[in-house]
Formats: structure tokens, C-alpha cells, sequence
């Protein structure tokens, strides 16, 4: 059994997969608040519960998918934003050898969601094309696929999607630049966004799909904002088809297709959900 983590902002997600001869399964996910406003220590005492909750003489490891940008050779946080305060330079691999006994990989998560939906989800009849990936979520996360692999290097900035400027001097992010797409795409922005218009709810994609004048403004920018975002990642990561996961995907729901259809990509739904982070920090595990 491999203990699988996918480590957010918000919550740590915690769950065992266990392969044999019939394949693989995973089993019930667990959640545990991230507890970032407690700085580092609240962070890694929550990670060490999750890895806790599974703990039996039958692991064999732990697969980590972690927001942030990871070192996937040496399992180190190299950079984290604010939403993961104190984290850069943590080790999960040493981290889970002093307290578990345990060996861990670890990988970033969009890029861990993306690697999840090629191998076991929306992404595998599209593994002869070029696929990139934005997840929506408390973030924005981007992974960009091609010849059979992750690519995420300097050329497309590491697939960093979700920090590409958007507007000229606009929102200040939490990466410290202005206009990147997180603050405008992500499920905080629409939130914030929405609010200041009085529409905050969990129907604005329903209310858009039934013409609702101002919730058809709303989705109208978000698509517009969107569509800037595919357009900048076609520049640096051509794709044939993008992926698009994360909790506003799963928020638009049905109406997710009347959303995407016009906006001038071959866009389709991730299908893992909030799992795709753990099944591709598994899908990780087993490739190092």
C-alpha cells in the first residue's frame, strides 16, 4: 500500500492506493486542514497527521503531490507563494524518513493532477498529443504533457500557468507580480469577483446557462480572461487539447461545456476530480 498526499492551501488530502493482480485501487480519502495562517510548523504538523492516519506495516511508501514548485529529484520545496508560508527548502523525502521510516517522491500538484488525468483519467486517449492543463482552484495550477512526459522547464516556465500576466499593472498576486491569472480565474478571485457584484452563489454557472443578464456579464469576463490565459500558454507550450480541473470546473458542473464551447480550444473536463493530485503523485511514485 502507498500512503498518496495531495498537500493544498486549504486541506491535506490523504489516501492509500494499493496495487495486486486485479489493478489498482484507491481507497477512502481523508481531509485535514492545511493549517497555513500557523506558519510552517502548523503545515508540517498536519502533513504528519495524514501521513499518521494510514500508517500500517504494509506501506511502502509515500507519494506527495504539494503545491509549490518541487525539486522532483530530491523532493524539496523549492519556492512556495504565501499560501504555503515558511515551506521553501522543506524536504518531504528526508521529513518522511525521520518520522515514518518511509521513502516519499514528491511533485508539484497541478503538474501531479495533469500526470493523474494522462495516465488514469480524461487525459488517456490523448497520450500521442500535446495536452496542457490549468487546474481552478483556491489557486492556479498549469502542467503542459508531450512526448509521453511532464515537460516543465525554463522554456514554458516550468508550466507555471497560473502566473501569467493577464492585465498590464493589474491585481497584485501572491507571488508578489501583478496580473497574474490566479487572481482573476481561481476559485477566490470568482468568489471575490462575484461578491463585489452581488451574485456570489453556488448557482453563477447555472444562473449563466439560463441567460441571466448578469451572470452572463460575469462568466462573459471570466471567459474572456480565460481565453488571454490559453493563448499566452499556446505561445510558450503548444497543446492540442487542455485539461481543465480544479474546484471551478467541478463548480460549473454541467454547465460545463456551454462555458468552454466558444471560447476557441479543444477544452474538455478533467475526470478524477479532487483525486486527480493523488492518483499522479502515485503515478510519480511509481516512475522514480
Amino acid at each position: 500500500m502507498t500512503i498518496c498526499i495531495d498537500m493544498g492551501a486549504t486541506e491535506i488530502k490523504v489516501a492509500p492506493i494499493n496495487q495486486n493482480k486485479n489493478g489498482m485501487a484507491m481507497g477512502s480519502v481523508q481531509k485535514f486542514p492545511t493549517n497555513a495562517s500557523l506558519g510552517k510548523k502548523g503545515i508540517v504538523d498536519a502533513l504528519h497527521s495524514a501521513i499518521s492516519s494510514l500508517c500500517a506495516p504494509d506501506v511502502d511508501g509515500v507519494a506527495i503531490a504539494s503545491a509549490g514548485d518541487i525539486d522532483v529529484d530530491t523532493s524539496v520545496i523549492t519556492y512556495a507563494t504565501e499560501n504555503l508560508p515558511g515551506m521553501i527548502g522543506f524536504d518531504f523525502a528526508e521529513f518522511c524518513k525521520e518520522n515514518f521510516d518511509l521513502p516519499a517522491r514528491a511533485i508539484n500538484d497541478a503538474h501531479a493532477a495533469l500526470l493523474g488525468e494522462m495516465e488514469y483519467g480524461a487525459g488517456m486517449e490523448y497520450r500521442d498529443k500535446r495536452v496542457a492543463m490549468l487546474t481552478l482552484g483556491s489557486g492556479v495550477g498549469g502542467g503542459y504533457y508531450a512526448n509521453g512526459c511532464i515537460v516543465s522547464d525554463e522554456q514554458n516556465d516550468f508550466g507555471r500557468f497560473g502566473h501569467i500576466c493577464i492585465e498590464d499593472g493589474g491585481r497584485e498576486c501572491t507571488c508578489g507580480r501583478l496580473g497574474c491569472n490566479e487572481m482573476y480565474l481561481s476559485g477566490r478571485a470568482i468568489h471575490r469577483d462575484a461578491a463585489a457584484m452581488g451574485i456570489d452563489g453556488p448557482d453563477i454557472f447555472e444562473k449563466y446557462a439560463l441567460g441571466d443578464e448578469k451572470h452572463v456579464e460575469f462568466v462573459s469576463e471570466f471567459k474572456k480572461n480565460l481565453k488571454i490565459t490559453l493563448d499566452k500558454v499556446m505561445e510558450v507550450s503548444p497543446f492540442d487539447v487542455c485539461i481543465i480541473g480544479g474546484g471551478v470546473a467541478d463548480w460549473m458542473a454541467e454547465h460545463f461545456d456551454s462555458v468552454m464551447n466558444d471560447i476557441g480550444y479543444k477544452i474538455i473536463r478533467a475526470s478524477l476530480g479532487n483525486s486527480a493530485g493523488m492518483y499522479g503523485a502515485y503515478a510519480h511514485y511509481l516512475k522514480r
